[in-house]
This record gives structure tokens, C-alpha cells and sequence, in this order.
């Protein structure tokens, strides 16, 4: 009993602090609304004086509880809003023990503000005036205006030094590149973390020769759940993460119900409408058929020229001719301008999301549940994403602070279309095809229980790809996260948190027999597992140390475990027809069972000394020990320093029109691994001999004294604000190189090897990135313009390779090599190219058809010369019209669709001529005699396209665009209507994504890729890229 009493007594002793410190404490509480009176969600409302503060919700409410022992009676304390894009406003409070203040805001737009808190390394926030490295910052409306189903598609044009590629396919993957790519055989893209955890971001590697994409892992993420997105540019920005933030790293952090002032329910809804953006330009004059004769028979060349998926045949001028759908019958022979764009559907995406978030002085939380389905412009195409996610924190003490967040995904996919050189890919049956075939004819794809088709030597209908073969695939995947922070002192706080990124991919594919490209009905399916798990624990200090010293610190460490789990069989041959199971095999099991795992231990620290506030200098360092490589050269250390400076306060240029004058510089160095199993030989498992069981080594060397590969980077930057912050400037110059590349560098094959593990080479980049932001109008009548540019440039070169290696291939498509050579570019294209005369001219033979070069010519890059966009704004009292344009200049695209529908003449640039007939009057090209004469031979453009099928220069084109990205208007609806509903705020918005592209590449749309990896700058079979315009719809309490 006695026990019990003094157990009672302490408890009591314990909470009787808390509850004198509850009773006492002081509470500020307001909202921040802009000019409009519109509610400004993620201000930060700060007294600085007493360490406290909290951002606003949705609905621009706030509420900042400040410990009794915090306050005196008539204490008088500043209290300020700050966030990015908006000017900060502060105003003077007085304090009184346990009183209940109130603290409205009204905040202007502005450019970049100097006191906005910003998401660095580690998901440690700094006013922006601390920052000493190149960083952007997005808030969520730049995300979801203009709704993308990919975040990585959302993030084209809005950061400068960011180059995103959309691969095609709705649901495919995209592409980034955050100042150019460092690694020759590694992954060149950003890593991307999610409040506070790495993600995975992988894709499909398909190589352009078919295959499905199913996209890059990051498109799961639902942009509704988004708070902000920050940039980390390169090394010297994102060092405390590791290896895999070499290539910098993409911030994201999710909405979590904090600084809502009680409950509040929002939802949001929009639905878009989508048609290519762009098809190739047909010619409409000759149909199917050869050296101007066509009769169909069979499909497989039995009649005349009736096996060839060319338009050299006779002109559609209604002449009766005997074709594919008039059952032996002659019928009017006439060309269909809209049989390809006929296939196609109008695709249409709906997007809903509902939340609720609820705060109190202690504790926050937010629930959303969020739905995306999309009808795409492929006929039978379907994709789904279902998310759930709970995020929330309470308050346990005074001290300790508890977090967490779950994001459960599922991903749905249904007939996706196949890609590249593939009989899946239902664009390379329109390269190859007559232009006289009406593909409305083709809906029913079978008769007679019989496929039919309009040919039958090469291609399987293309509605019995769509809609009668099936491929199916879904994604189970949880992202997750729970941390404490313990305040040892008020300037002191130890954290730890665990955080983990699971999913499971299943995918299945069916393809029935047809008797053209599958004589047997054939199966696939696939199950891949990825796991991977963070856990980090850390102190960070934060305080002043004098009047004049700040210090701003980090020490800890973290642990990474990941796993990769590949199960994959394929089933050439079913014994029941149309029964798609592994089960149902009638020939052998073709199975894969893959396991890749990785394990790195770390422990890093950083420490930022502030003067005045108005200068500071950052030191960071990390060392990892990796799995992946051997001891002795696991483990590699890589530090950074970075330093800015305030001129503009340094030199009190407060009575000039220079808001801003901020220099920062920085050095840094990044260590990166290899990818796993390559120190020691592996076998793999082959066909059973006589029963035996059969292994086998590859043909690659492994190296058991690999090192890292070793980032060293430096950049130098200023900030500039002019006229209270209605002009500014961001500009950073950098230089960065990549040494030890770890790469498969071919050898001798008379050593029974192909390739072996080296660490060699060194590529560096250069670049120079631009940001500037305007006012040009802001009235006293509520209209407001504002501009928004960016721009940027990157030189690559390759320093270096493997010995006396001169070249790393890349990649290579239909002849055309992407390399990495010594003294070029990164990137550059080689190839089969003209034959020219000392002036550059082109020399043709003596029967008027270019000559060939007698050894592989340079053909140029894929990298582009620059990148820039700008995007107006125009509102006024509650609408606003916003627009962006996004543009690509220079580099070079190798397009197999040119080359191939030039041989197939398809398209409309094989019409010069024959303009009279099928070989009349000839086309002259433009060239020289091998005597320099002038060519005057005219060739039938038939033979002309057949010869230009074996060179690659025709075929390489200049790959600038520019397109209008986004487009947005919206209004806010008056509140005279809404005030008499349930609702306290509706926004509709009319909004359009790729409205309008221009280029010099014919026929396609040169912002294309087949998949995510290093070999870009190919093309062939492009699935047209999406135009969407719809609408969008928010409704808040």
C-alpha cells in the first residue's frame, strides 16, 4: 500500500509541472489570408524571440501554444508570416500568462523571400537567408493546377537545371536529370525522398526492341498528398544523403493536417479529356501496294504485291481494285487521311480526393483517400491508383514529439500498348502500311473464329493487339514512416526514425496464337518485390552563441537495407488454348529467380556557424561502409563546404531599390557504389543435360578491388531582389566531375570473356542556371501580373575511359551508336553517314543516290544546348489565368519512324517526285557528281527511300521544341452563392496540359525516349504524346 502511495505521489509530482505549464500557457491563433482574402496554407507564423511557431492549414488558420514558464506579464514580442512567394508581414504582440491572443495576416505575392523556411538534407528546415547551396522550392498548387498523373511529368519546366523526358505511353515512365548525367553505366537520375525516406524510382530498362512500360515507381505518389517539393541541385546540396544523392535529390514532403485550427474537410476533383498531341504527316495520294501495282488475294503475296506493308502502290484515285475487305470483288481504291488518328480514342482521366485534417494545440493528423482512373487514347488501355494516407504527429510532453505517416498505393494496369520495334506496338504496323487500308473496317477482328487482317505476312490486326491479347499488371506498395524527437534542451533535439518503401508488382501477358507473330498461344508473368528500409538516429542543435554567433549543427547515423526479388516465367507453347496459366504449359518453363541485396552503414554530421544572420558558413561530411564493395574499399568519406553571404544587409543597402544581394559558393565531394554481385563470379542455372542439372558463367569478369566512384563539385551563386521584390534573380554557375566511373569495359574475347568490372574514366560537367521572376503590374485594384522564367545550359565531357579505350558505348538503335568518347560530349551519336566533297557537299553515283561515307561519321548529341520556360500569371479579384511555355533547344534525335515510313512511303515527305505518277518526274537530290558536277539525275523515289533505309544521317534531326506545357483558368465562385451551402470556398478551373508543340523534327514529337536509363536519343513507333484539356474542381469548408 505504501508502494502504491509513493508511486501515486510521484506521478503527481511529475505532472504537476505539466499541468501548471498547460494552465499558464499563452495561445496566438489567427488566420493569413492574401489581398484577395483568399486562405494561405504552409505560412510560417514565427515568434523567434521565444523558439516557437506553426504553419497555417488549408484554410490559412494557425494556432502557436507558448509554455507558461515562457512568458512574462506584458512581454512584448514580435510575431512574423513568412513563405515563399509571399512578402512577410510582422507585427508586435504583447504577452499575458494564460491569455488568448488574436493575430490576423494579409499577405502580399512576391518573388523569392529571404526569411521563407526551406527543406534541406535530412528534412531540416532553414530560413531561406541560412541556405548557402542551389535549392527550389514548389508548393502544391504548381503540382496539381495542372493535373499530371506523374510527378516526374508535373515537374517539366519549373525548376532550371531540371530536364524531364516523357517516354510516351499514358502510364509510362518519365525521365530526370538534374545537370546532366555523371555515370556511364549507372543510374544518372535524382533520388527521390519522401518526408524524410528514400523512395525507389525505378523502371523498366526496354532498349527500344518492345516490351511494356510500366512506368517509373515515383508515379505512384498522389500530387493531392503533396506540401511541397524541394530541389536539391547536385553534390554540394544533397551530401549528408549518401551515394545515391549524386545526382541530387527531389524533396517531397506530404500534407499532415498541422496548423489546422480544428477539423476540416476538403475535396478535390477534376477530369481531363486526351487526343495525340501529334501524328505523323500521311501522304494521301498512292495506297498499299510496289512500283505503283496493288491487287489483294491472300495478305501474304499471293495477288500482286498484296504481302507488302508499303504505299508505293497505285494512286487513290477510286480505280476498282480488288482489296483485303471486298471478298475477291474489285471496289474503289482510295486513300484514308484519318486511319490512324481513327484508332485512336479520346482518352479521359478522372482524378477525386477527399481529406480530412484536424489539429489541436498538441496533436495533428490528416486521412486522405485519393482515386485515379484513365480511359487512355489506346483503345482498351486502363490504368487505376488507389491511395490511402494517414499522416499525423502529436505532442506527448514538452519534450517529446511522436510522427508518423502511412501511404498505402495500389496501381491497376490493363492492355498496355507494346513499344518500339515490336508486333506489340501497334504504331510500327502503321509505319509499315497502306494508306488505302480504313482501319474502321478492322474493329472486328476475327471472322469465321479466324483472325482477319489486311495483311497477313507481317502484322497482326491492331485491335486484336488492343483488345483481344491482354496484359495485365497491379502494385501493392506501402510507404511508410514513424520517428520521436526528444528536446534534451531548449536548443538541443536527439531524433529517430525508421522508415521503410515496400512493394510488390504483379504482371501478366497473353498473347493468342494468330499465325503471323505467335503460332502458339504464349504466356508471361512476373512477380517483383522491392523493399527497402531506412532507419536514422540524430541530434541537431540550434541556438545562438552569442549576440553575434549562431550555430546550426547535425551528428548521427543511418542504416540501409534493401531488397530486390525477381520471379519471372515465361510459357512459349499452351496445351489448351486460350487457358493462360504456367500450369497449362505444353512446352518447357522458362523461369528466373533473382535476388539482389545491399546493406550500407553511415554516420554523417554538418554544422552551419551563422554571423550577424547575414553571413554563414556549412561543413558536412559522411562515410559509408557499402556491401557492395570489397573490404578495404567499402568504406569512402565525402565531405562539402558551403558559405553565403548577405551583401545587401553587409552594406545597408536598404535605401536603394536592392532588396536582396545574396553571394553563396560551395565545394563538394560525393562517393557512389556498384551495383551488387559484382566482385566475384556467378553461375547461372541452363537447361538440364540428360537430366543433369547445367550452370554456366557469363561472359563478364567481376572485380574483387573495386572502389567508389568519386563526385567532386563546386558552384557559385547569387540572389538578387530589386523593387520591393518585384524583380529578382537566382543564378548559379557549377563544375562538377565524376572520376572512378565503375563500368563493363569490353576486352579481348580470346580470353573467354567479353567484358570486365573496372573502375576508369571520368566524365565533368559545366552549366550555368537562370531564374528570374517579375511584377510587371501589381494594382491597387487587385489585377496582378507576374513572370516566372527559367534557364539554363550543360557541357559535358568524357575526360577519360579504361586504358587505351577510346569509346564506352551507351546504347545503339538500328545502326546508330550513343557513346561516350573520349574528348566529346556525353552522349554523342555516331553512324552511317554521306559521302561529301571537300566544300561539304553531298556525292552521289552515277544513278543520283548518295553516296556512303567510308567510315562512321559523327551524326551529334542528345544532350540539349539549353533548356528554358516562362510562365505568366494574371489575376484578379479571385481569377487567374496562368500559362507555361517549356522549350528544348538543340541536340539530335535518330528517328526509325522517319527512315521507316520514308522507305514504306507513308509519310508525306516521300510525295516529291511522284507527284505525276508512281516514278514521275523523279526526285533530284541535291548533291554533286563524284566530278563535282551538279546532280541532275532524277531517281524514282521508291528506289531513293529504299537506299536512304542503309544510312543513318537522313534520319538525324534537330530536336528542339518548344511546347505550352500548362495551361490554367479558374475562379473562385462568389461567395454570395456559396455562403448559402455547406461549403466556405469553390475554385473551378478550366486546365490543359501539352496543348501545342512546335519543332523541326517531321512527324513526331521529339521529347521521347523508350524507357529511363542512359540511352536516349532514339525513336521509333512513338505512342503520341497526350493532349489534355478538362476541368478541375476544390472545395474547402
Amino acid at each position: 500500500m505504501r508502494t502504491i502511495r509513493w508511486l501515486l505521489a510521484l506521478v503527481a509530482l511529475c505532472a504537476s509541472p505539466m499541468l501548471a505549464l498547460a494552465q499558464d500557457a499563452t495561445t496566438v491563433s489567427g488566420r493569413v489570408t492574401d489581398t484577395d482574402g483568399d486562405p494561405q496554407a504552409g505560412v510560417l507564423v514565427r515568434i523567434a524571440e521565444l523558439n516557437v511557431g506553426n504553419t497555417s492549414g488549408p484554410d490559412g488558420s494557425y494556432r502557436i501554444t507558448i509554455p507558461g514558464s515562457a512568458v512574462r506579464a506584458g512581454q512584448s514580442v514580435t510575431i512574423t508570416a513568412t513563405r515563399q512567394g509571399l512578402s512577410s508581414v510582422s507585427r508586435s504582440l504583447t504577452l499575458a500568462p494564460g491569455g488568448n491572443l488574436t493575430q490576423n495576416f494579409q499577405m502580399a505575392s512576391s518573388v523569392l523571400e529571404l526569411d521563407a523556411l526551406v527543406v534541406t538534407a535530412l528534412g531540416i528546415t532553414r530560413e531561406e537567408r541560412a541556405v548557402t547551396t542551389s535549392t527550389a522550392t514548389l508548393d502544391a498548387t504548381q503540382l496539381t493546377d495542372a493535373p499530371e498523373t506523374n510527378i516526374v511529368n508535373a515537374l517539366a519546366g519549373e525548376v532550371a537545371g531540371v530536364q524531364t523526358t516523357n517516354a510516351g505511353p499514358a502510364g509510362g515512365s518519365a525521365r530526370i536529370v538534374i545537370r546532366g548525367a555523371t555515370s556511364l553505366s549507372g543510374d544518372n537520375q535524382p533520388l527521390f525522398v519522401i518526408d524524410g525516406v528514400p523512395i525507389d524510382n525505378s523502371a523498366p530498362v526496354l532498349g527500344g526492341y518492345g516490351g511494356f512500360d510500366y512506368g517509373n515507381a515515383a508515379q505512384d505518389i498522389n500530387p493531392n498528398d503533396i506540401a511541397n517539393v524541394t530541389v536539391l541541385k547536385g553534390p554540394n546540396a544533397a551530401a549528408l544523403y549518401g551515394s545515391r544523392a549524386a545526382n541530387g535529390v527531389i524533396l517531397i514532403t506530404t500534407k499532415s493536417g498541422r496548423g489546422i485550427d480544428g477539423t476540416q474537410l476538403s475535396y478535390t476533383s477534376n477530369v481531363t479529356w486526351e487526343d495525340p498531341l501529334r501524328l505523323p504527316s500521311y501522304q494521301n495520294q498512292y495506297g498499299q501496294g510496289s512500283d505503283g501495282k496493288f491487287e489483294f488475294v491472300d495478305g501474304a503475296g499471293a495477288g500482286t504485291y498484296d504481302g507488302v506493308d508499303e504505299s508505293w502502290g497505285p494512286a487513290c484515285d477510286g480505280r476498282q481494285i480488288t482489296q483485303f475487305f471486298s471478298n475477291g470483288q474489285p471496289a474503289p481504291f482510295v486513300c484514308h487521311p484519318d486511319n490512324v488518328a481513327n484508332f485512336f480514342r479520346t482518352g479521359m482521366t478522372v482524378q477525386n480526393n477527399l481529406a480530412l485534417s484536424a489539429a489541436s494545440e498538441r496533436a495533428n493528423v490528416r486521412l486522405s483517400i485519393g482515386h485515379m482512373n484513365q480511359q487512355a487514347m489506346y483503345p482498351g488501355q486502363e490504368l487505376s491508383r488507389y491511395t490511402i494516407g494517414l499522416n499525423g504527429g502529436t505532442q506527448i510532453n514538452n519534450r517529446l514529439r511522436a510522427e508518423a505517416s502511412a501511404n498505402y498505393i495500389r496501381g491497376e494496369g490493363a492492355n498496355r500498348p507494346g513499344t518500339g520495334y515490336s508486333a506489340t506496338n501497334p504504331m510500327q504496323q502503321f509505319v509499315w502500311f497502306g494508306r488505302s487500308v480504313d482501319t474502321r473496317l478492322l474493329t472486328d477482328y476475327m471472322k469465321d473464329g479466324e483472325h482477319y487482317n489486311w495483311n497477313y505476312n507481317y502484322h497482326t490486326n491492331p485491335y486484336w493487339l488492343a483488345l483481344h491479347n491482354r496484359n495485365e499488371d497491379d502494385r501493392n506498395r506501402l510507404i511508410g514512416n514513424v520517428s520521436l524527437s526528444y528536446g534534451i534542451a531548449d536548443w538541443l533535439t536527439a531524433t529517430a526514425r525508421t522508415g521503410t518503401d515496400w512493394y510488390q508488382d504483379h504482371r501478366k501477358r497473353m498473347f493468342h496464337a494468330d499465325n503471323i507473330n505467335f503460332p502458339d498461344d504464349t504466356y508471361g508473368e512476373d512477380v517483383i518485390t522491392r523493399n527497402e528500409t531506412n532507419t536514422d538516429a540524430f541530434l541537431t542543435a540550434d541556438r545562438d552563441l552569442s549576440s553575434t554567433f549562431s550555430l546550426s549543427a547535425t551528428v548521427g547515423g543511418n542504416y540501409r537495407s534493401s531488397a530486390d526479388e525477381f520471379n519471372l516465367v515465361t510459357v512459349e507453347r499452351l496445351t489448351i488454348p486460350g487457358l493462360f496459366k504456367a500450369t497449362n504449359a505444353a512446352s518447357p518453363i522458362e523461369a528466373q529467380n533473382l535476388l539482389y541485396r545491399v546493406g550500407t552503414r553511415s554516420v554523417y554530421g554538418s554544422a552551419q556557424l551563422g554571423f550577424r544572420d547575414l553571413a554563414f558558413l556549412e561543413v558536412t561530411g559522411r562515410n559509408d561502409w557499402s556491401s557492395t564493395l570489397p573490404d578495404g574499399n567499402n568504406s569512402y568519406f565525402y565531405p562539402s563546404v558551403s558559405a553565403s553571404l548577405i551583401v545587401s544587409d553587409a552594406l545597408d543597402l536598404s535605401r536603394t531599390p536592392v532588396n536582396l544581394f545574396k553571394v553563396r559558393a560551395g565545394w563538394a565531394q560525393v562517393g557512389d557504389d556498384a551495383e551488387p554481385y559484382q566482385l566475384q563470379g556467378t553461375y547461372s542455372a541452363e537447361t538440364p543435360f540428360s537430366g543433369t542439372p547445367a550452370y554456366s558463367m557469363g561472359n563478364f569478369i567481376p572485380n574483387a578491388g573495386l572502389m567508389p566512384e568519386l563526385t567532386e563539385a563546386w558552384e557559385v551563386g547569387a540572389d538578387l531582389k530589386f523593387f520591393d521584390n518585384r524583380l529578382g534573380f537566382e543564378a548559379t554557375y557549377y563544375d562538377q566531375v565524376t572520376r572512378n566511373q565503375i563500368l563493363r569495359a569490353d576486352i579481348s574475347g580470346a580470353s573467354g570473356f567479353l567484358q570486365q568490372a573496372v573502375n576508369a574514366g571520368a566524365i565533368s560537367n559545366k552549366g550555368f542556371e537562370l531564374r528570374a521572376t517579375a511584377t510587371p503590374i501589381n494594382g491597387s485594384n487587385g489585377f496582378r501580373w507576374s513572370m516566372a522564367a527559367n534557364y539554363s545550359r550543360n557541357r559535358s565531357k568524357v575526360e577519360s575511359l579504361f586504358g587505351d579505350l577510346a569509346t564506352y558505348q551507351l546504347g545503339s538503335y538500328w545502326g546508330v551508336t550513343t557513346e561516350a568518347r573520349v574528348g566529346d560530349p556525353y552522349g554523342s551519336m555516331y553512324g552511317e553517314g554521306f559521302k561529301r566533297n571537300e566544300e561539304g557537299r553531298i556525292v552521289v553515283g552515277e544513278d543520283g543516290i548518295p553516296l556512303e561515307a567510308d567510315d562512321r561519321v559523327y551524326l551529334g548529341n542528345y544532350s540539349p544546348d539549353w533548356l528554358g520556360s516562362l510562365t505568366n500569371t494574371f489575376s484578379f479579384r479571385g481569377m487567374e489565368l496562368s500559362f507555361m511555355f517549356d522549350t528544348r533547344v538543340g541536340g539530335e534525335i535518330f528517328s526509325v519512324t522517319n527512315m521507316f515510313g520514308n522507305f514504306a512511303g507513308v509519310l508525306d515527305t516521300t510525295l516529291p517526285g511522284r507527284e505525276q505518277g508512281p516514278c514521275e518526274p523523279g526526285l533530284v537530290f541535291d548533291g554533286v557528281t563524284e566530278s563535282n558536277a551538279e546532280n541532275t539525275t532524277p531517281v524514282c523515289p521508291e528506289d531513293f527511300w529504299l537506299m536512304m533505309y542503309f544510312m543513318d544521317e537522313p534520319h538525324i534531326y534537330d530536336a528542339s521544341y518548344t511546347k505550352l506545357r500548362e495551361a490554367r483558368l479558374s475562379f473562385n465562385v462568389p461567395q454570395s452563392l456559396v455562403s448559402r451551402t455547406p461549403l466556405g470556398k469553390v475554385n473551378v478551373g478550366i486546365v490543359g496540359r501539352n496543348l501545342w508543340l512546335w519543332t523541326k523534327t517531321p512527324h513526331i514529337d521529339p521529347e521521347t525516349a523508350f524507357d529511363a536509363g542512359n540511352s536516349q536519343g532514339f525513336e521509333f513507333g512513338q505512342l503520341p504524346t497526350g493532349r489534355s484539356i478538362g476541368l478541375n474542381i476544390t472545395v474547402t469548408p
